[in-house]
């Protein structure tokens, strides 16, 4: 959508495509989670406001996020076996490399 760094505000894309995979391919709501991986945001605005939910700091990149990113994924693969990951408005260069390194380990897709 282009709509650039939302934070946690950004949620609503998530659910309202978890309801059109419901809607147009028939898949149980029930078996369908949304999950927000809060790292921060870049988004000076947000930054700046009071009532924003999500984490006040920078983004985290770098190693941490690639260690953080690896726990919740390998966990969420041990806990769920078969699931399927979509990443969505990880940003193509974050993207790709999520991809890359979890393509024979984990069913993933990014749709951006």
């Amino acid at each position: 959508l282009g709509l650039g760094d939302l934070g946690t505000f950004g949620m609503g894309i998530p659910v309202g495509k978890l309801n059109l995979y419901a809607a147009c391919a028939g898949i149980h709501p029930r078996k369908c989670l949304p999950l927000l991986l809060d790292v921060g945001t870049n988004n000076k605005t947000l930054l700046q406001d009071p009532l924003y939910t999500g984490l006040p700091q920078p983004r985290v990149r770098g190693k941490e996020y690639d260690e953080f990113l690896d726990e919740v994924l390998l966990a969420l693969h041990a806990t769920f076996p078969g699931i399927l990951i979509q990443f969505e408005d990880f940003g193509n260069t974050t993207a790709f490399a999520l991809l890359e390194r979890y393509r024979n380990q984990i069913c993933t897709f990014n749709d951006d």
